[in-house]
Formats: C-alpha cells, structure tokens, sequence
C-alpha cells in the first residue's frame, strides 16, 4: 500500500467509532476509555482488540459475506477461549458502511495483529489497561 493510500485509511480508521452495544462502549483510537478498563478488571486481563473480518483489504463484500467472515471469526476466537462481545465499526466519513466486528478481551498487540492479517485486514485497533486506544497495521511488525 502507497503512503496517500495509508493516509486514507488511517483518516477512515481514526473517524470511525468502535461500538459495543452489550457493553455501552464507544471507542475512539488515540483516546482512553475508563469504562473498558472497568470490563477489563472485571475480566482479570490487560489488554484488548477490537477486529473485523469483513470487507478484507478494504473491498466491500456484500452483507452475506462479510457476516459469514464474521461468524468464522468469532468461532475462531472461541475456539481459542477469548472473551469476546459483537460490536461494530461506525464510520463517520460518507462513503463508508458499518462493519460487524469484535471485541476481544485478553489479546496480545501480536495476536491481535496476526489475527487481522488471518482475517486480511488492514488494521486493527488495539489497548491496553489505563492506555489509549491504538490503530496497529497489519502489515508491519507489532510495535514493540
């Protein structure tokens, strides 16, 4: 992916609010939310992800297909006995759709990373306890 093609989806990424209805999260990247923390805690773990498999590398798939892709993601993630709650990524530019998507409780920045590539995505967005949300790329190494 070229440089104006990161700008783009990183201004898509950062204009997009990361919703977990079951738990009345709206997350933000760049922001701390006290609220997750508190799940956090409740959950005995430190750290979080919100992924997608839909609409991989960006192409939009129909309905179908990306909730099929979703349905295989979460079984993939409870098959590995994660803690997860369905959310949805709502963007806030024109252009583009809400995508189903997945909060997972007890993931590693690695793991989440190489979880978005199995699913092809660009990006994922990824915390930790009492930090910032943060937009991790999927196509370079975990930030250290």
């Amino acid at each position: 992916m070229d440089a104006a093609e990161r700008q783009r989806l990183e201004a898509a990424y950062r204009a997009t609010r990361y919703v977990v209805p079951e738990l009345h999260l709206s997350l933000r990247i760049g922001r701390h939310h006290p609220d997750l923390d508190a799940v956090l805690h409740q959950h005995g773990v430190v750290a979080w992800a919100f992924v997608s498999a839909a609409n991989p590398r960006s192409v939009a798939l129909c309905e179908y297909e990306n909730r099929a892709r979703h349905q295989n993601l979460l079984e993939t993630l409870h098959r590995r006995g994660f803690v997860c709650f369905d959310g949805l990524g709502e963007p806030l530019l024109a252009g583009w759709t809400p995508e189903p998507s997945v909060l997972v409780l007890g993931l590693s920045q690695d793991e989440a990373i190489r979880l978005g590539r199995d699913f092809d995505q660009h990006a994922v967005v990824h915390g930790a306890l009492q930090g910032a949300a943060l937009l991790c790329w999927c196509d370079a190494p975990a930030a250290v």
